[in-house]
């Protein structure tokens, strides 16, 4: 049996010219650091993953998570 998918939303940094972080808002603890964008995306799909299995699925997190805006503050 295919399981249903969820998207969700991962806010991905540069940190210098070869440093990136990425983190999941709704999933909190997740947080990665690589080389690349395309690595940092490899390796929070991986993070998500391993959190979803360590944590039960029917728990308070929302079926579809809705983006409801995104915000920046500038200092």
């Amino acid at each position: 049996m295919k399981m249903a998918q969820t998207e969700y939303l991962i806010i991905v940094e540069k940190y210098g010219p070869r440093a990136y972080g990425a983190y999941v808002p709704e999933l909190p603890g997740i947080g990665v650091a690589g080389k690349t964008v395309g690595e940092v995306r490899k390796l929070v799909a991986d993070a998500i993953r391993l959190y979803l299995e360590e944590h039960d699925r029917d728990s308070d997190r929302t079926e579809n998570p809705v983006v409801v805006n995104h915000y920046t503050v500038t200092i």
